[in-house]
């Protein structure tokens, strides 16, 4: 994979030549920088392009190093976040997959120890626990939010998301949570779980949309900036 120097880091560099107007960059969660450009875009200008981004880029890994300190699933083989602890993490050779969240450690018992199978656990226990806690916190704003307002309750589901944390759709009254926050503290959840419920009164980040947020929960900012 090619290779460019980032401030003083080397950054591994993908770039893809489509069909686009312009050029656009993206930094990936493990530093990785894509690039997407028009075709007939030389060499040249792209390493342009993104150096003209260098403070840019640096501030952006700082921001997704800082986030990925809770970002464990296990991979590494040495360690697991959970609700926003760090376990160190075992694995026990078993026919069946599951996991077990101890007191200290994370045990995954699995038949083949590979990044597929210790994520594929990771997320499918996460996904159990997060929708039991789901059930319980929507509650409130099942109340306060939908029915105090005269609204349907919305549907919940929990899936994979990378680019955000939770999503709401006014065309079919869902509510998707990304199934990453159980890697983070149990506020982040409530956090993401009001802002999206806030989305069904107000469609656009506007300030009555943050009033919303803040007449509920006040330090907000403080459980948005875990997840920046």
């Amino acid at each position: 994979m090619r290779q460019i120097n980032i401030g003083g880091e080397l950054r591994n560099l993908v770039v893809e030549h489509k069909q686009n107007k312009k050029m656009y960059l993206r930094v990936k969660e493990d530093g990785t920088l894509y690039v997407t450009c028009p075709r007939y875009v030389s060499e040249r200008e792209i390493l342009s392009f993104i150096l003209e981004k260098q403070d840019w880029i640096i501030k952006v890994s700082k921001k997704e190093k800082k986030k990925n300190r809770y970002l464990l699933d296990g991979t590494d083989r040495k360690q697991a976040c959970w609700l926003g602890k760090v376990y160190p993490v075992e694995f026990i050779c078993s026919k069946q997959k599951f996991m077990s969240v101890e007191e200290d450690i994370i045990i995954f018992y699995l038949p083949e120890v590979n990044d597929d199978n210790i994520q594929e656990i990771f997320y499918h226990t996460g996904n159990l626990q997060l929708k039991l806690m789901v059930e319980e916190r929507r509650k409130d704003w099942d109340n306060h939010i939908c029915l105090f307002n005269h609204r349907r309750l919305p549907n919940i589901t929990l899936r994979y998301m990378t680019s955000r944390w939770g999503s709401y759709s006014p065309m079919t009254h869902h509510i998707s949570l990304s199934s990453r926050l159980i890697h983070f503290p149990v506020v982040c959840l409530d956090y993401v779980l009001l802002h999206e419920y806030a989305h069904i009164l107000e469609g656009n980040h506007s300030k009555r949309f943050y009033d919303i947020i803040r007449m509920y929960m006040p330090e907000y900012k403080e459980y948005s900036d875990l997840l920046k």
